[in-house]
C-alpha cells in the first residue's frame, strides 16, 4: 500500500475472504452496501457539509426532499450540482463554483435531484430515480470537465424532453495541468491537503475520509500526491496530543512540503496510555478498509490501543465477524500501536455493549432486530454482559445517552426512556448493580454531559465503574453521518499503566481497576492524597483531603472537581498547563471526580470539548457512599425500564411471559442492591 508502511500483516484466509466478499458487496450494492435497509438518516446525513439537514429537516416536520432543498439552496455549493425536473421533464442544471481537477483523474461531486414528475435519470453512469414531488442527493465520480446526464428508458423524463437523449452538464468542474505534491514528517501523522476551491485531496490507495467538521484527511508519514497546478493548504497533526501545524504552497509541477506539528502532552510518559475502545473497521458505507489501511490511521493519531468491534447494524451480518472469530484473543499488530478484535453486542432497547480482550466469540452478537437469528429483546443484556465476562474481557456500555434526560421536572429521565430504539444505555443501571458491567463511555460519540450526570448517578449509589470512552468511529465510512467518519481515537482512555506494557489484557485491567481518564482532547488528571483514579481511601470523619486536577492540551476552558452532593469546586482554564488544588473536608463517605470542559470541538462543532476521569472513593469506618437521591433515581429508572419493556419489548408471543419473567428477575436483582444501598 501507499504512505511507507513498514510491516506486512499476515491476515488469517476467513479475513482476506471475507474483505473479498466485502468489495463484490460494494461493487455490486454501492454505498450502504452489507446491509439491506440503512436508516434514512445514514443516507443522506452524510452531505451534511451542504448545510444543517437536521435543523432543516426539523424545520420542514420531518419532509427529507424539503429538507434538501433548503440546504443546497438558490446558489450551490461548489463541487455542487443540483439537477431540476420540471413540470415537463426539462432537466435544468444549476452549479456553484467549480470543482478542481487534474487531467486523466476523477473528481467527486454531489449531485441533487429535484424533480416536479417522476424521474429516472442516468448521472454518470449511477442510475437515479425520484418520484414526483422529491428529491435524492447522490455522489459520482466525473472524468473530463462535463458531468453527463441521461435518462433511464422512455419514463416520464423521456428521450425527447432530454432532446438528443443526453445532457452535458458543464461549468462544476475546472481541469488543470497535473503537478505533484510531497508531504512528509518524522513520524506517522494525520495530513490534510485542501485546493483553492475548497476540494480535498489524497494519495492513490488511500480512504478518502473526511472529518465531522468536513475536512479532508488521510495519514501518512511520507507519501505523494496528484494534485491539479494551483495553491493548496496543507495541514499536519498527529492527534489531541500535537497541535495542528498548516502552511500553503503553490505547486507547478514538484513541490515538497515538510511539516513537524508540536507536542503538546506526553501522557505516556507519566504511565498513561491511550486507548479507543470502539473502533468499527468495516460497517457498511462508501469504502471497505483493510487492516493495513487502520494501522495507518492508528499510528498517524498516535494512538496506543485499538479496538475493532465486530457487530450488526440492523440485520443479521455481523461486520467484520470473520477477523474477530479468527484471530480472537490474538493482536492483529504491534509495536508502536497494538490493535484487537473485539465485539460490540447491540439492543436498540437494552442498549449496546463492547468488551475489551475476550478469548472467544459471545454466544450471542444482538438480540431485538427482526430478521436475525435472534429477533426478540431476550434475554436480558445481563446474560451478554455475562458471556462476555466469562470470556474474561472488560465490559463497559458504549454511547450511554442519546438526547439527555430533559428538564421536566415531573419526568426525570424524559428523552433516555422514550419509546423508541436508539443506542441508550438503558439496562446499565441494572448491570452495573449486578457487577456485570465494568465501565460506561463517559465520553463517546453523544451526549457527554447526560452522560456524566448518569455516571454520578452510579457513583453516587456507592457504585464504582470505570469512565471509558470509545469514539465508535466507521472507518468505511468516508464523510459522516456526523462524526462516523472521524479517525480512530478522536474520543479517548487514558489508562494509567505505570510501567506496564501497553496491551489489551493490561488495559482491561485498569478499567476492571477504574484506573482511567476519558477525553475528547485535553489530558486531564487527578490526586486525592496523592492518589489517583480507581484508589479506595480510608478516611475519618473530620479529615481533610488535598485534592489536585490538572489539565493539559488545547480545548479546555474550565476545570470542575465534582462529588456525591455536586461541585465543589470550579477554575477557569487560562493556560495549556492548569492546576486546580483543593481542600475536601470528610464529614462521611464520599466519591470524587474531576471533568475539563471547552467550546465547540473541532473535529465537530455541534459538541463541546470535554474530559472525565474516574473516581476516587473514600470509605469511612469501611462505609461506601450512599446518597439517597441518586440511590431512589436508578431505583426509579430499573421500574420505568419494566415498564418499557412489557410496552416495548419484541418479545416471542409463545414465550412472553416467561420472557418477562426473565427481565423482572434481572431488574428484581438489581432493585435489591440499591435497596440494600438506601441509608
Amino acid at each position: 500500500m501507499c504512505c511507507d508502511d513498514d510491516q506486512v500483516l499476515d491476515l488469517p484466509a476467513a479475513a482476506i475472504e471475507a474483505l473479498a466478499h466485502y468489495r463484490r458487496l460494494r461493487d455490486r450494492q454501492g454505498w450502504g452496501w452489507g446491509d439491506d435497509e440503512l436508516p434514512e438518516f445514514f443516507r443522506l446525513a452524510r452531505f451534511s457539509r451542504l448545510g444543517d439537514l437536521t435543523d432543516a429537516l426539523a424545520a420542514t416536520g420531518g419532509d427529507w426532499p424539503a429538507a434538501i432543498r433548503r440546504v443546497a439552496g438558490d446558489t450551490p455549493a461548489p463541487g455542487l450540482v443540483v439537477l431540476d425536473v420540471d413540470a415537463g421533464g426539462t432537466v435544468t442544471p444549476r452549479v456553484g463554483a467549480p470543482r478542481l481537477a487534474c487531467a486523466g483523474r476523477p473528481v467527486t461531486l454531489d449531485v441533487v435531484v429535484d424533480a416536479l414528475v417522476d424521474a429516472e435519470l442516468d448521472v454518470a453512469g449511477t442510475p437515479v430515480t425520484v418520484g414526483a414531488g422529491g428529491a435524492a442527493v447522490v455522489t459520482v465520480d466525473v472524468d473530463g470537465p462535463v458531468l453527463r446526464v441521461g435518462a433511464l428508458g422512455v419514463g416520464a423524463l423521456g428521450v425527447g424532453a432530454l432532446g438528443v437523449g443526453a445532457l452535458e452538464v458543464a461549468g462544476a468542474i475546472e481541469v488543470r495541468p497535473a503537478a505533484s505534491l510531497r508531504v512528509r514528517s518524522s513520524a506517522w501523522s494525520r495530513w490534510s491537503v485542501v485546493d483553492e476551491a475548497g476540494g480535498g485531496w489524497w494519495p492513490e490507495g488511500v480512504p478518502p475520509k473526511h472529518d465531522g467538521a468536513h475536512r479532508p484527511y488521510f495519514h501518512a508519514r511520507e507519501t505523494v500526491l496528484e494534485v491539479p497546478a494551483g495553491s493548496f493548504t496543507v495541514t499536519c497533526t498527529r492527534g489531541p496530543e500535537y497541535a495542528a501545524v498548516t502552511t500553503t504552497v503553490t505547486v507547478g509541477s514538484v513541490e515538497t512540503v515538510d511539516l513537524e506539528p508540536e507536542r503538546l502532552v506526553d501522557p505516556a510518559a507519566e504511565g498513561w496510555r491511550s486507548a479507543d475502545l470502539h473502533v468499527h473497521l468495516n460497517y457498511s458505507g462508501d469504502l471497505v478498509v483493510d487492516p493495513a489501511q487502520a494501522r495507518a490511521m492508528q499510528r498517524g493519531e498516535g494512538l496506543e490501543l485499538m479496538n475493532l468491534t465486530a457487530g450488526n447494524l440492523g440485520g443479521p451480518h455481523v461486520y467484520d465477524r470473520a477477523l474477530f472469530e479468527s484471530t480472537v484473543g490474538e493482536d492483529l499488530w504491534t509495536g508502536d500501536a497494538v490493535a484487537r478484535t473485539s465485539v460490540e453486542f447491540r439492543n436498540d432497547l437494552l442498549g449496546h455493549v463492547h468488551a475489551l480482550a475476550p478469548s472467544r466469540p459471545p454466544a450471542r452478537y444482538q438480540t431485538g432486530h427482526p430478521g436475525t437469528e435472534h429477533p426478540h429483546d431476550w434475554p436480558p443484556n445481563a446474560e451478554a454482559c455475562a458471556d462476555l465476562r466469562d470470556a474474561g474481557a472488560s465490559v463497559a456500555y458504549a454511547h450511554p445517552v442519546f438526547a439527555g434526560f430533559g428538564d421536566d421536572p415531573d419526568d426525570p429521565y424524559g428523552p433516555f426512556l422514550a419509546p423508541h430504539r436508539t443506542v441508550e444505555a438503558r439496562e446499565l443501571v441494572a448491570d452495573v448493580a449486578l457487577g456485570l458491567v465494568d465501565g460506561l463511555e463517559v465520553v463517546s460519540c453523544f451526549d457527554d454531559t447526560a452522560g456524566a450526570e448518569l455516571f454520578h448517578r452510579l457513583l453516587g449509589s456507592g457504585l464504582r465503574p470505570a469512565a471509558v470512552a470509545g469514539s465508535d468511529v466507521f472507518l468505511s465510512f468516508a464523510h459522516g453521518p456526523g462524526v462516523a467518519s472521524n479517525p480512530p481515537g478522536w474520543v479517548r482512555m487514558y489508562a494509567d499503566l505505570g510501567d506496564g506494557p501497553v496491551s489489551a489484557e493490561t488495559v482491561r485491567d485498569a478499567v476492571r481497576a477504574g484506573r482511567t481518564v476519558a477525553t475528547n482532547g485535553p489530558f486531564l488528571t487527578l490526586t486525592v492524597d496523592g492518589a489517583g483514579p480507581g484508589a479506595v481511601l480510608d478516611s475519618g470523619a473530620g479529615d481533610v483531603l488535598d485534592v489536585r486536577v490538572r489539565v493539559r492540551g488545547s480545548g479546555a476552558q474550565e476545570l470542575v472537581l465534582h462529588g456525591p452532593d455536586g461541585e465543589l469546586a470550579r477554575r477557569a482554564v487560562d493556560g495549556p498547563d492548569v492546576t486546580l488544588t483543593a481542600q475536601v473536608p470528610v464529614d462521611g463517605p464520599l466519591w470524587l471526580a474531576a471533568s475539563a470542559r471547552g467550546g465547540p470541538h473541532p473535529m465537530d462543532p455541534a459538541r463541546p470539548v470535554f474530559a472525565h476521569t474516574s473516581a476516587v472513593h473514600v470509605e469511612v469506618g469501611g462505609r461506601q457512599v450512599a446518597r439517597e437521591a441518586d440511590v431512589r433515581w436508578c431505583l426509579g429508572l430499573l421500574d420505568r425500564l419494566e415498564r418499557l419493556v412489557i410496552e416495548e419489548g419484541r418479545l416471542d408471543p409463545g414465550r412472553r411471559d416467561a420472557q418477562l419473567a426473565d427481565h423482572r428477575a434481572v431488574l428484581d436483582r438489581a432493585r435489591a442492591v440499591y435497596r440494600a444501598a438506601l441509608p
